[in-house]
């Protein structure tokens, strides 16, 4: 009877996991995408990096936006995430890290 209980439990913290690991890997990429506009290389150029670094990742699944401010260059990166079983994506996982222009 505690079997579907602890079945649960276990694929909940495995996608908790899962969902956690797909947001550090954007972090990662949103950071290298940030610092190579920042460093003055085009949004296409870094958006190829983007897919370069996510490989296995469909260009239409993942939203790339970028913030130009003052001194500072913001990536963006969100994409929908399904847990396993689910089907469905419920889950909208985004990161925006800044580097200064031209290392100022």
């Amino acid at each position: 009877m505690a079997l579907p209980a602890v079945a649960l439990v276990i694929a909940i913290t495995l996608g908790a996991f899962s969902l956690q690991i797909e947001r550090m890997k954007l972090v990662e990429v949103s950071a290298s995408a940030a610092r190579a506009v920042a460093r003055g290389e085009s949004e296409e150029n870094a958006r190829a990096l983007i897919f370069e670094l996510l490989i296995p990742i469909a260009s239409d699944a993942l939203l790339i936006e970028y913030e130009h401010r003052e001194n500072v260059v913001c990536a963006k990166l969100s994409r929908q995430f399904a847990l396993p079983g689910l089907g469905a994506k419920l889950f909208d996982v985004a990161e925006i890290q800044c580097a200064r222009k031209l290392g100022l």
